[in-house]
Formats: structure tokens, sequence, C-alpha cells
């Protein structure tokens, strides 16, 4: 046999080896790149509980326009006057008795324990200093036994509000209230509902907002 034919062979042979596969370092970068599609998948759903969290993203009521013409109040008596029982100042921390529950006016802390900051509230104000806020031309929107869903509605309706030109709000949960879910209240004025109704609500607002019924409602 020549040398060149037993060369031919080994060279064929060579031929029918199998190529090593890459399968192991393939599977690692498979492995690496589920991962990091969950680690992104995850970020984003962090980001959007949190952007609904902020109210950057809403649902139900969402894209409220709070100057739509079905918001209008022009014509119609929104809530019930109720008595003026003054708007003197008390020493911070003296308890107030009030005519109405939640007040629409009366005796009420100074600065610098009151007005309270606008927003959403986590939990009950003193009335003696929401009282101040009411002073001031806000308005103060209250609510009991209201379901986590309809509690998430109000707040959106608040949102729409704040950001439509209606910023002196205050939103709070109000345990003492038991002829009403919702109370919202101006100075000497209440609407009283029992559930949320986004209409009445605004209707409400838009009427009452910095009334000049307030003593001093062009103050922050």
């Amino acid at each position: 046999m020549s040398v060149s034919t037993r060369r031919g062979r080994r060279q064929q042979q060579k031929g029918r080896r199998p190529r090593p596969t890459l399968s192991h370092g393939r599977g690692r970068r498979g492995a690496n790149r589920l991962w990091i599609g969950l680690g992104i998948v995850g970020g984003l759903v962090v980001l959007f509980l949190a952007a609904r969290q902020l109210g950057v993203i809403e649902t139900g009521t969402a894209g409220l326009d709070v100057r739509d013409p079905k918001y209008d109040p022009a014509g119609q008596p929104i809530g019930q006057k109720l008595p003026d029982e003054s708007s003197t100042h008390v020493p911070a921390g003296q308890k107030v008795g009030y005519g109405n529950i939640p007040p629409a006016s009366g005796p009420h802390w100074g600065q610098p324990q009151a007005p309270a900051p606008w927003g959403i509230k986590d939990t009950k104000l003193p009335d003696e200093v929401t009282v101040h806020n009411l002073e001031h031309g806000g308005i103060v929107i209250s609510y009991n036994g209201l379901a986590a869903a309809e509690v998430d509605e109000l707040v959106r309706i608040t949102r729409a509000l704040t950001s439509g030109g209606f910023s002196k709000i205050i939103l709070q949960p109000y345990p003492e209230m038991a002829d009403a879910k919702v109370a919202v209240t101006a100075w000497v004025w209440q609407l009283k509902l029992q559930g949320v109704d986004d209409v009445q609500i605004v209707k409400f607002v838009r009427l009452h907002y910095e009334s000049p019924e307030a003593p001093e409602p062009r103050v922050r």
C-alpha cells in the first residue's frame, strides 16, 4: 500500500470524527438571557406598580376631565348650606365641639399647627386643623365605610381635580361619620353621599372652591 493511500485514508477518517459541540456554552448563554429577560419583566412590573401608586398610570376614572361640561354646576344648588359657627382661632390642642360632623366652619387652631398641607391623607386629621383649611377656601373630602375600589376611585377623582386646577383639596378617612359614606365640605357648605359619585363631587368642588363665603378664600 502506498504512503499516499494511507495518508488519504487517515485524512478521510479525520473527516468523519464528530466536531465538538457548543451545547454547554449555548445553554449557559440561553440561561443568562432567560434571567436577564425575567429581570427586565420584574423591573417593568415594579415601575408599573410605582407609577400607579403615584397616579401616573390611572384606571377607572383615568382621563377624567374636570372641566368637561357634564361637571358644570352653573344654576344648580350643589350641597347643603350650614350655619356659620365662626372662624375664631383657639389655642393649639384645645378641642372644639362642632355642630356638624364633619365640620364646615367654627373655631380652629392657628399656625403652625394648622392648616394642614393639602393632599391625600391615610389617617384623619383633627377637625380643628381641617376647619382652618376650609377657612382658606379649600375643600375637604371625607369618607367612611367604602370598599377599597371605591377609595381608589376617590383618590383618582381627587388627583384629577388637583391636576385640573383645584389644588387646595384634602382627602381623608373619617371614622366618626355615620350618616354618609362620603362628605365633600367647603366653608359652610357640605354634600353628603352614600357612595362615590364623580359628577356630584366635581360639581361641588367647582362651585364652592375658593368661595367668597370663606373668610380667607385666596390664602394657601
